[in-house]
């Protein structure tokens, strides 16, 4: 066989193996569509049936005065014909009036239609028929909407460092602006800056050795808006370079003081809607919908799972499109290319040796959510570590009691040896919660993975973890202390994490608890020798409308390797 043609062959075989996986995962996610969709109870939802027309109570008195409102007749086959009622002023409580499910024959009675359950019109019952409401919804009550508006009160909130311009959270309406770029797209200058203050002392071990340390952060984003969808952004972290931050460090009995300062852009980019600019430029309305941005940009894909990261590059998006033929509600497509400061373990420490071209894919569809993204990654410098990025993932509730994401990401295409490879294999990730009674404050979750080979990421920024962080709390980092994970990274193992996320009544403070494992099942991974075991727990609430604490703390059993462990507190200020 000739040169050239090995590794086109090679190529061949791999995308053939490529479409096998992705049409299995595709034919599953169907199937289980199908089964659910077929078992699920075709029943009409429905108030709870009024067995008066009178008026609720209320606790203010109706005037005799007050006017009579007669609502239209709705003489509907056996159905009721209304009366007049006073107009009611008070505000009725509405404990009691939950949803319920009921057959259509009981629907039909309910709603004063009992004749039409047993007469070839039996169809409409599902399809057309009124809907029973009760007798309040029939009149107006303008002291009630009028209390909406009168019953609010002052929230207070944080104010940015720097404000010009209209206020952040002001009030009143929005002044008219200038047509400096045409009536049509009106500029209203304003700028911020904006962002947190973060302090986190910890004492435990990671994976590289001791971690005793006192270290401060600061995230700076600086927001000047030109108009409604057109503005220039820029985040700086003065304190903080790579994984090195400004603090205090304990290293063999000693206190040394670490000095950090870097004025450069972690993102600097422009971003803008072509078609808002063109109609302003003609002086006509936005003829399409294309927002694009270009410079050093952020780009953030599956959660961060598949892409985190800040790139030299560019991007438009194709947004709120539908397809008849596909049987897509609706859907989104981002194209990317990016030319410099790529992050990935797959070209070693150098962000300056690979480019990346590719979309990614929002869709709903299928009673699901459905993301899916390709990118070809090209080494400048060696070719032979080039290669493809694919993903797809499927979200969607089932029985009303879990819900459920299914992910893959598959490497391929690099004509290396197996033991040098940097990206290739894959990973699967099976995300669930438990939907409760209480489904806003008790959240419990089931996370599992199966990697093989060396999956990477498209990029991902040095603070932003291993391919595993959304797994759970014991494989996610802190970004400022180097607080201990078990391997987070994916390669040759398989394991999860099982946990609950308890919230506050008022949605105001987090407590987390959860336990891990993973193992290995090749030998491609040097940080993962037997079973890994893991504890760990989170608790934060706020102390003002701009301060919170934080509290981490996690134990993790590595096998033949050392332990890690680790107490980390951390303070955050917002503005």
């Amino acid at each position: 066989m000739s040169d050239y043609r090995k590794p086109v062959r090679v190529l061949q075989r791999q995308f053939r193996i490529i479409y096998v996986v992705c049409l299995v995962t595709v034919a599953t996610s169907c199937l289980i569509t199908s089964i659910v969709t077929a078992q699920a109870p075709l029943r009409p939802r429905r108030l709870p049936p009024v067995d008066s027309m009178e008026a609720m109570p209320t606790s203010t008195a109706t005037p005799s005065s007050l006017p009579m409102q007669t609502p239209p007749s709705t003489d509907f086959i056996g159905g009721p014909s209304w009366t007049a009622q006073p107009v009611s002023y008070g505000f009725p409580s509405w404990e009691s009036n939950a949803f319920v499910d009921q057959s259509p024959l009981a629907f039909s009675q309910s709603a004063g239609m009992p004749s039409l359950a047993n007469t070839s019109l039996a169809h409409t019952i599902d399809d057309f028929s009124p809907t029973p409401l009760p007798p309040m919804s029939e009149y107006h009550d303008p002291l009630a909407a009028q209390w909406v508006y009168d019953s609010k009160q002052y929230v207070k909130t944080q104010s940015p460092w720097v404000e010009w311009g209209r206020e952040f959270y002001g009030g009143g309406i929005t002044p008219r602006g200038r047509d400096w770029f045409g009536p049509m797209n009106m500029v209203r200058p304003q700028f911020y800056v904006y962002g947190d203050q973060r302090t986190g002392i910890i004492g435990g071990r990671n994976a590289a050795g001791r971690t005793d340390n006192l270290g401060t952060i600061l995230n700076l984003d600086l927001d000047l808006r030109l108009t409604d969808s057109e503005r220039f952004h820029a985040f700086v972290g003065p304190l903080a370079r790579g994984g090195d931050v400004t603090g205090v460090r304990l290293e063999n009995g000693e206190l040394n003081y670490q000095q950090v300062f870097n004025p450069n852009l972690v993102t600097g980019f422009f971003e803008g809607d072509l078609g808002a600019m063109w109609g302003g430029f003609h002086n006509k309305s936005s003829p399409a919908e294309m927002p694009f941005t270009a410079g050093l940009i952020p780009l953030l894909f599956q959660n961060g799972i598949w892409m985190e990261d800040a790139v030299t590059g560019a991007a438009f998006a194709i947004p709120a499109k539908h397809s008849r033929l596909l049987n897509w509600s609706n859907f989104d497509t981002t194209f990317f290319a990016i030319v410099d400061q790529l992050n990935s373990n797959a070209f070693g420490n150098d962000q300056h040796a690979a480019q990346a071209f590719g979309n990614a894919w929002f869709i709903e569809a299928y009673d699901g959510y459905i993301e899916a993204g390709y990118a070809y990654l090209r080494d400048r410098n060696q070719s032979e570590r080039s290669y493809h990025n694919m993903t797809i993932s499927y979200t969607r509730r089932y029985f009303d009691r879990i819900s459920n994401s299914l992910r893959v990401i598959i490497n391929a295409g690099q004509d290396l040896a197996k033991d040098d490879r940097t990206a290739d294999g894959g990973i699967f990730l099976w995300e669930n919660s438990l939907i409760t009674a209480a489904p806003l404050t008790v959240v419990p979750y089931l996370n599992m993975f199966y990697g093989w080979g060396r999956p990477q990421s498209v990029a991902r920024a040095g603070g932003s973890g291993g391919i595993l962080r959304n797994t759970g709390i014991n494989f996610d980092t802190d970004g400022i202390n180097g607080f201990a994970t078990l391997d987070p990274n994916g390669f040759d193992t398989t394991g999860g994490s099982l946990g609950v996320d308890l919230l506050g009544r008022d949605l105001d403070r987090q407590l987390l608890l959860e336990v891990s494992y993973l193992t290995e099942h090749g030998d491609l991974n040097p940080q993962v020798k037997g079973d890994q075991y893991g504890v760990g727990a989170r608790y934060q609430f706020p102390i003002s409308n701009a301060r919170l604490l934080r509290f981490d703390v996690m134990h993790g059993w590595r096998g033949e390797l050392d332990n890690v462990y680790g107490t980390r507190m951390e303070y955050r200020w917002k503005f």
